[in-house]
């Protein structure tokens, strides 16, 4: 194979390492072949403002592999968004699809600092109750990210980064003034640093604004970059990692995306196999050439995009069968009864069957009915309907300080009210609620499908919610479920 078929397959096919390239032929002196590698890819080379810690410019190879990757994933992300803003914002539908990324986002941040949280604390730490105060903290910094997506990217913005991310809103101190390892013995072995010495840190991020603010690059690729480059250079003494993904987010934001890169997981690249990571970081700082992370963290991100996208594609299929096939309860349950009720006994008489079964409708629909005098046996379907199904009676509101004769404008005040009370709930939930709280009356989740117009499954999880936050209990009779109001004072 000639020196140019190497060049290709060790840069196209996978982006090696001169070690990888040594392993892979089975040669220790690859000199040679070294040397043809590198002068394939220096057409390619595109060089950067901001320098490693020996000052050198850092690279990045765009070849045809590399910018294919990078131009998949923001041809995926665009779309990614574009069906995040075809979601339902009244039913609640795009704030259960933002409130699912935040807490994998936030996963991600607390298996970094190896907290074990359950989903219902960060659930509540999503809501602003401070259950863990470094997370509490890290969904602050995600709303700056989110409400100051067009702001300048400069040391003011990360300094507003850093107070919330700290929890400190008049900082005392910015940059570390201490190393965080003996860097000098480092230096002299193997030209290898765990962060960048203090002394230079002023600098080398001053550099890293000025490579924010130039146009040079795609959304993605810089983003990454942002990201390795504050991970290497640590320029705090706590806090670097979220720091990385914040900073990395607010370009993902101010280059393409806008506020939905606060939603966007990218903290799943803290915990993305870290020994290969370290490796390639490594690798990154020896040869100033940024590929060998990029290219890596570009499949990354592609797969995670791949799945977002196939979460909502499922999601969305689940809507168009809900919508044809009206799977609700309420559709259901009468072609039950109507079949228990037809081998019932039935006075011979010439009446033809559909009469008798528009007879028994009637009497599923209207609880109690007198039982027609010819006809006895046909009350046997009523006996079991009550033992099966209670009747609705209303005994009053479970809001003891609001009327029992609920108007729409009292029902719109009680919903505002609910919303200021529970942050738990959704829009649609309170809008339900409000509307749907008459004790001793039994509701269904196709009513809560209808009210809010949403999907069925999307009605049956909120009910569900509504029944863990106290405001209903649900009952079952028979296949039939039911949710009653609690009394709430």
């Amino acid at each position: 194979m000639g020196n140019n078929d190497l060049a290709v397959r060790f840069t196209e096919n996978n982006y090696a390492t001169k070690n990888e390239v040594s392993r892979e032929l089975k040669i220790s002196v690859i000199d040679g072949v070294w040397d043809k590698i590198l002068s394939y890819r220096s057409p390619f080379y595109q060089y950067l403002s901001i320098r490693g810690i020996d000052k050198n410019k850092l690279r990045i190879c765009l070849c045809p592999t590399v910018s294919g990757k990078a131009n998949a994933a923001e041809t995926k992300l665009i779309r990614l968004l574009n069906e995040f803003r075809k979601l339902n914002r009244i039913n609640g539908d795009s704030k259960y699809f933002e409130q699912s990324n935040l807490i994998k986002c936030l996963q991600n941040v607390a298996a970094k600092k190896d907290l074990i949280c359950e989903e219902d604390v960060l659930k509540d730490v999503i809501h602003g109750i401070r259950a863990n105060r470094d997370l509490f903290n890290y969904v602050e910094s995600l709303k700056h990210v989110e409400a100051k997506y067009s702001n300048t990217i400069d040391i003011d913005y990360l300094a507003d980064l850093y107070s919330l991310v700290t929890g400190n809103p008049e900082l005392t101190s910015f940059y570390r003034d201490t190393d965080l390892e003996d860097s000098h013995s480092m230096s002299i072995i193997s030209r290898r640093y765990k962060s960048a010495p203090h002394a230079l840190i002023e600098q080398m991020m001053d550099g890293l604004f000025s490579f924010i603010q130039e146009p040079q690059l795609g959304a993605l690729t810089k983003t990454l970059i942002t990201f390795y480059y504050v991970e290497f250079v640590k320029p705090f003494k706590l806090h670097n990692d979220e720091i990385a993904i914040l900073l990395a987010k607010s370009v993902l934001a101010h280059e393409s995306v806008g506020e939905f890169a606060a939603y966007f997981p990218l903290e799943t690249l803290l915990n993305d196999n870290p020994n290969e990571v370290n490796r390639l970081f490594g690798e990154v700082q020896a040869t100033s050439d940024t590929t060998y992370y990029v290219s890596y963290a570009l499949d990354s991100v592609n797969r995670l995009i791949d799945k977002m996208l196939d979460n909502i594609a499922e999601y969305s299929s689940q809507m168009i069968r809900d919508d044809f096939y009206k799977a609700d309860e309420v559709e259901e349950t009468p072609k039950e009864e109507v079949v228990k009720a037809e081998p019932q006994p039935v006075i011979s008489q010439s009446e033809p069957t559909p009469i008798v079964r528009e007879v028994v409708r009637e009497i599923i629909r209207e609880v109690p009915v007198p039982a027609p005098t010819i006809e006895t046996p046909k009350a046997e379907p009523q006996k079991a309907e009550k033992a099966e199904m209670p009747e609705n009676k209303p005994q009053g509101l479970a809001i003891s300080y609001i009327p029992e004769e609920l108007d729409e404008k009292t029902a719109l005040r009680l919903e505002r009210h609910l919303l200021e009370l529970d942050v738990r709930l959704k829009k649609g939930q309170a809008h339900f609620y409000a509307r749907h709280c008459t004790l001793g009356m039994y509701y269904t989740i196709d009513q809560y499908k209808k009210a809010v117009k949403c999907v069925y499954e999307t009605a049956r999880t909120s009910m569900e919610q509504l029944v863990e936050f106290g405001y209903y209990e649900k009952k079952q009779f028979g296949k039939k479920f039911v949710y009653t109001p609690k009394e709430r004072k």
